[in-house]
């Protein structure tokens, strides 16, 4: 419904205007009452001519269009209301024309709100001299909520984002509330509620009035749209002993307990049975600096920022083994990868920090028992162990490898001189060059599980696994030709965002379960510091929570949306990003500021993953509106990471120096295979 109760004095008018009465009117009453329709009718002609004089306003100089359209994605658009005002620009008043949608009769549907329009000269039809500016609220019998626009403006290439995140807001004395587009038009998605309307004030913003360069508008908060997960503090009379296992691009769905047909993972197999396995684990990064960094930090990539091979984990944020430490915990590092190494920062909050190569899970394990067999038995025991196997190269053992070869004379023999010049993106390989890497991963896989065991053996071996909480994860996935790439780092679909996270709490606790609900590697840190009695005073936000309430079947943590980003040119801050909702659908889009091949465009779209699993359907035509939808909560929650870094002061990452011998370590494991690093590129 268009209210036009303020037409003459702000000078708006639109369609769909109340009509007038009808009916039957008695010949005898209209002559018992001529007179005074005489007198009626001559006060209606004045008052129509004066509507007609106060809405040409030939003293306006200016006019506002503008058009408000519903849409979902079952019927397209399905209402429509034109707006125009007149106005001087000189006088420096502004109509309010205001427009009010029921949305009740799509109740639960997805409901897209459009604002489009724009502010001209009356004498130059076709030209452009200011923007249509919006405030808008949902409301309903209770009282109102604020309607917060934060999409990406529309207008760029298709598949690109390229433009601001969200419109531009103003301060206007007087009109609160208000923002704008600079191009193409407002937007924002709606779940619709019955007895629940969208009130929209209109305004028209002529380039004058913005006196300042705008600024990017900030939403309030999640509210109650968005609750982060909350975890409880225990307080255990001896804390447990904390161990992650983490094996480098393990992908989910090549371990016998998420499904596989090979035995690849008895060990890992029989370990998921006695623990509590999370069916449907997501990294929120596909590679390891970035998605290691979130474990342990409890913050997503572009909060910590070490998102390229240049960017070294900043001090600021507080990691898991600093709190550990501050808690009375002996804190020990066993590592093979670099990218998680003393030169990216990772050694913050550790007694004992230990790098190395060859990257053998075997030498871990050795060293791993060796550190445990002389440590204080009294002092609780935070380790954290990185193995490399089935990472690039592929090279596993020959009486691994036999059991898994099926005869494939593919090209490559998983070496990093063979592999260093496939391309990431639409590789070109044939079967049979993808059926031997399959075959040569899987070999890696099982050596990974020999190294498992032993590790379980130690901690058997020095009595500190009954009272232990030992998570055996992750860091991504691997990719075998789904959405035509190879290996990581380059896509968020499911065969790299899926890792195997297992975990076996204290005491044997919740032993047996399997969880279908979504979890993440944010929620990592706030479950080692629930176990534990840990509650440190953060200055920021984390937005993970405790596993073992999910488990339980905790409340709100099932509906959480799930983000991901990718950042893998030296010249973007972040080129896919991604969101799985609370229903299931997952949106990636590109918001890449230096196009480049960063995916195939089968890697970016809209995918409904309870019903394509596999991910291969895209539906962000058939679905603009959910496609939307999932653009608004990427860009809402971009907003927000990046205040909150604003909020902390926070600056660029550091940088890494890159060594000739640095480089020669990172090359033996596949690494710089792409765009050199950011920032110094080598001494």
């Amino acid at each position: 419904m268009l209210h036009s109760t303020r037409d003459i004095e702000e000078g708006c008018a639109g369609g769909d205007l109340p009509r007038g009465e009808s009916g039957r009117v008695s010949w005898d009453r209209i002559h018992k009452k001529a007179l005074s329709w005489r007198i009626v009718g001559a006060l209606s002609l004045a008052g129509s001519l004066a509507l007609v004089l106060a809405w040409q306003r030939p003293w306006a100089d200016s006019v506002m269009t503008a058009t408000v359209t519903l849409s979902t994605d079952g019927a397209g658009v399905v209402a429509r209301r034109e707006v125009r005002a007149l106005f001087s620009e000189g006088s420096g008043r502004r109509p309010v024309c205001e427009v009010e949608l029921d949305l009740g009769q799509w109740e639960g549907q997805l409901v897209r709100v459009d604002v489009g329009g724009k502010v001209g000269r009356r004498d130059l039809p076709e030209g452009e001299t200011g923007y249509v500016a919006c405030a808008a609220e949902m409301v309903d019998g209770k009282g109102g909520r604020p309607l917060e626009f934060a999409g990406w403006q529309q207008g760029t290439k298709a598949g690109l984002h390229i433009g601001p995140v969200g419109p531009h807001s103003f301060e206007v004395e007087g009109a609160p509330g208000f923002v704008f587009a600079m191009k193409g038009a407002l937007w924002h998605v709606v779940r619709a509620r019955r007895d629940e309307r969208v009130r929209l004030r209109l305004r028209p913003l002529p380039t004058a009035d913005v006196k300042a360069r705008p600024k990017p508008f900030a939403p309030a908060g999640r509210g109650d749209e968005d609750p982060g997960m909350r975890w409880p503090v225990r307080k255990p009379e001896r804390p447990p002993d904390v161990f992650i296992y983490l094996i480098d691009t393990l992908r989910a769905d090549h371990l016998g307990c998420y499904g596989y047909e090979r035995g690849t993972s008895p060990t890992i197999d029989a370990f998921a049975r006695e623990a509590t396995m999370y069916e449907h684990a997501l990294t929120p990064s596909t590679w390891t600096r970035p998605s290691v960094a979130t474990m342990l930090t409890g913050l997503h990539a572009s909060v910590h920022r070490a998102m390229h091979e240049s960017d070294v984990l900043d001090e600021w944020p507080l990691l898991l083994p600093e709190i550990l430490h501050e808690g009375g915990y002996g804190t020990i590092c066993i590592t093979t990868n670099h990218q998680v190494g003393q030169q990216a920062g990772f050694e913050q909050g550790y007694d004992r920090f230990m790098l190395t190569e060859p990257p053998m899970a075997s030498w871990v394990n050795k060293v791993a028992r060796n550190l445990l067999e002389t440590w204080d038995p009294e002092q609780p025991v935070f380790m954290y162990l990185h193995t490399m196997e089935p990472h690039e190269p592929y090279d596993p053992r020959p009486e691994s490898f036999r059991l898994f070869d099926r005869g494939f004379k593919g090209r490559f023999d998983g070496s990093v001189a063979h592999m260093k010049d496939v391309a990431p993106v639409r590789p070109g390989l044939t079967a049979e060059d993808y059926g031997r890497l399959v075959d040569l991963y899987d070999g890696e896989i099982l050596d990974a599980d020999r190294g498992f065991a032993l590790f379980l053996d130690a901690l058997r071996s020095v009595g500190r696994f009954e009272n232990s909480l030992i998570i055996l994860v992750s860091d991504h996935g691997e990719s075998f030709g789904e959405h035509d790439t190879w290996g990581h780092a380059w896509t968020l679909n499911r065969q790299e965002m899926q890792v195997p996270l297992i975990i076996r709490y204290p005491g044997g606790r919740l032993a047996g379960l399997r969880v279908k609900e979504g979890v993440s590697l944010v929620d990592v840190l706030p479950t080692v510091l629930a176990e534990v009695g840990l509650k440190p005073e953060l200055p920021y936000e984390l937005v993970g929570g405790d596993l073992s309430r999910v488990a339980q079947g905790g409340t709100g943590e099932a509906s959480r949306r799930f983000y991901g980003e990718t950042a893998f040119w030296d010249s973007n801050d972040l080129d896919l990003v991604g969101v799985l909702d609370e229903d299931g659908y997952k949106r990636v889009i590109d918001v890449s500021v230096l196009p480049r091949e960063t995916a195939t465009k089968e890697a970016i779209g809209l995918w409904d993953t309870k019903a394509d699993w596999d991910e291969l359907t895209d539906l962000s035509e058939k679905m603009p509106v959910r496609a939307a939808y999932g653009e608004q909560l990427i860009a809402r929650w971009l907003i927000e990471q990046r205040s909150w870094r604003e909020r902390l002061g926070a600056g660029p990452p550091p940088q890494v120096k890159m060594t000739p011998e640095l480089r020669k370590k990172l090359l033996v494991l596949g690494y710089l295979g792409g765009p050199l690093p950011r920032g110094n590129r080598e001494e």
